[in-house]
């Protein structure tokens, strides 16, 4: 999920970056050589003990020992270590039941942190300034004409800088970037792979921002972050297997397994959408045909609710000159039989396709992600109807079909990348030795 690049010389954007927050920027790089075996440990464990803080805090010493299974003295060195670098502070937890001195508890410290969070989407880009707890301190969204990979390059480092220079009083102690996109990542190497609606092959993203700015660089697919940012923020906090289910211009499905986000070679996998439904069906975009995506995407949803008013059938929405799926979910919802039909018919392709991913992966939970939600009255009966047909009752006999937390919330899954580097120590180390 992490990815910046190794460069010798940092970019005018580097020194106007520095000079913009006061030079309190991290500079250190992790793209490099696997740390030794002593450091990986140290980095482990303090990911460990700044993750239970974070999640328990205040909390005490004695408590984070028995906690993390690390003794005492490891304890306190790898406080002493956050508290000296402001990540972490001493609080009261409550008064001692004798006399003497009140309990002293940890806590994490996120003042002065920041992060940046980015997600790409299709046509725009939305950019966020983060303080290191995950809460929003300024967004803004702009419009992406461009297609080509040199031009929305350019674009996203112009608008990096940008953002840099408008909100330059605001910048404190800024950390890392981390970006969200559609299409597939090679996380490792912070490279696009390929984009929809972009002509992007190989696009090394994450080096090239690290080279314009100096900052390390997260960079992963959205679902996949989107599910993170679930575990991590949303309605999946509570269970350790989970699966997002992503409906927009594409279908994805981003697999949480014992509490951590399901890879795939190069960080991809969950490609949901491309599960052939209909042998004889339309070519989708990937090049195959009759993919789940030709006929349960939100075009493919307005596409087919157009014809069929087009041919003569009946409904609200008739009236309507350009319909949104905004429109035939409220008026599905509101039991219009055109939009019920075609909300239903969409709950089967996808519960047919979500049968199969919980036979393969047990999940304890399903959240589906996506304005589709507005219909989730119609929507989820026939999603469930197939998955009780169509999975093992063992396996879905206590699971559980819900929304999702986040869906306007645009950069929280770039938050999530963060959090959860903070959380593995990478991040957290090069944050301490800053």
């Amino acid at each position: 999920m992490l990815v910046t690049g190794i460069y010798q010389s940092p970019s005018q954007l580097v020194r106007k970056v520095k000079k913009l927050a006061g030079c309190c920027f991290l500079e250190r790089t992790m793209y490099m050589a696997q740390p030794g075996h002593i450091d990986h440990i140290k980095q482990v464990n303090a990911g460990r003990v700044y993750k239970l803080i974070d999640q328990k805090g205040p909390i005490s010493r004695i408590d984070l020992s028995k906690e993390s299974e690390l003794a005492p003295a490891s304890i306190t060195k790898i406080t002493r270590e956050l508290i000296d670098a402001h990540l972490i502070h001493e609080t009261t937890v409550q008064e001692a039941i004798s006399r003497g001195r009140p309990a002293v508890g940890l806590q994490t410290n996120n003042e002065g942190w920041q992060f940046l969070s980015m997600r790409l989407g299709r046509g725009y880009l939305t950019i966020a300034l983060h303080e290191l707890g995950g809460e929003v301190l300024i967004d803004t969204k702009i419009e992406i004409h461009e297609i080509d990979q040199d031009d929305v390059l350019q674009r996203l480092l112009f608008e990096v800088e940008e953002f840099f220079q408008t909100y330059a009083d605001q910048l404190d102690r800024v950390t890392s970037i981390a970006i969200t996109l559609p299409g597939l990542v090679n996380s490792e190497k912070g490279i696009v792979l390929q984009m929809p609606h972009y002509n992007v092959s190989n696009l090394a993203l994450g080096p090239e921002i690290y080279k314009a700015t100096g900052l390390p660089v997260f960079i992963a697919n959205d679902t996949r972050a989107w599910a993170l940012a679930e575990k991590l923020f949303g309605h999946s906090q509570d269970v350790d297997n989970s699966i997002l289910i992503s409906i927009h211009h594409g279908l994805g499905a981003g697999i949480i397994l014992d509490g951590r986000v399901l890879q795939g070679r190069n960080g991809n996998i969950g490609e949901l959408g491309h599960i052939q439904i209909d042998r004889n069906g339309k070519r989708c975009h990937c090049g195959n045909i009759g993919c789940l995506e030709t006929v349960a995407s939100s075009q493919a949803i307005r596409e087919q609710v157009a014809e069929r008013i087009a041919n003569g059938e009946a409904s609200s929405l008739s009236e309507i000159a350009e319909i949104t799926i905004e429109d035939i979910c409220s008026a599905a919802a509101e039991g219009d039989p055109l939009a019920v039909e075609v909300i239903e018919q969409l709950g089967a392709y996808l519960g047919a396709a979500i049968a199969i991913v919980i036979n393969l992966f047990n999940p304890e939970k399903i959240l589906i992600g996506g304005v589709i939600n507005q219909a989730k009255s119609v929507l989820y009966p026939a999603i469930q109807h197939c998955i009780e047909q169509q999975s093992l009752p063992v396996y879905h006999q206590d699971l559980k079909l819900v929304e999702s937390r986040f869906y306007k919330q645009a950069t929280m899954p770039g938050a999530a990348l963060i959090k959860q580097a903070l959380y593995d120590g990478l991040l957290l180390m090069k944050v301490v030795e800053g």
